[in-house]
C-alpha cells in the first residue's frame, strides 16, 4: 500500500472513531438529559406533595385552634355555672 492510501485509511479510521465517539457522547448526553428530566419530574411531584402536606397541616392547625377555643369556652361556661350554683347554695343556706 502506498503512503497516501495508508494515510487515507487512517483518516477514515480516525473519522469513524470520532463519529462513533461523538455518537456515544451524544447518546450519553441524551441519557443524562432524560435522567435529569426524570429527576426534575420527581422533584416537582415531591414539591407538590410537600405543598399539599403543608396545606393539610395548616388546616389541622386551624381545626385544633377552633377546638381549643371551643374547649376554653366550655370550661368558662362550666366555671360560670359552678359559681352560680355556689352562690345559689349560699343563698339557700342563709334562709
Amino acid at each position: 500500500m502506498s503512503k497516501v492510501k495508508k494515510g487515507f485509511q487512517a483518516a477514515i479510521l480516525v473519522a469513524g472513531f470520532a463519529l462513533i465517539t461523538g455518537c456515544a457522547s451524544t447518546s450519553q448526553v441524551e441519557e443524562a438529559r432524560a435522567e435529569t428530566e426524570a429527576v426534575r419530574g420527581d422533584l416537582q411531584r415531591a414539591l407538590q406533595m410537600a405543598e399539599e402536606a403543608n396545606r393539610k397541616a395548616d388546616q389541622a392547625l386551624e381545626a385544633a385552634r377552633a377546638a381549643q377555643q371551643a374547649a376554653d369556652a366550655g370550661e368558662q361556661c362550666c366555671q360560670d355555672v359552678r359559681q352560680e350554683l355556689d352562690r345559689a347554695l349560699q343563698r339557700m343556706q342563709r334562709k
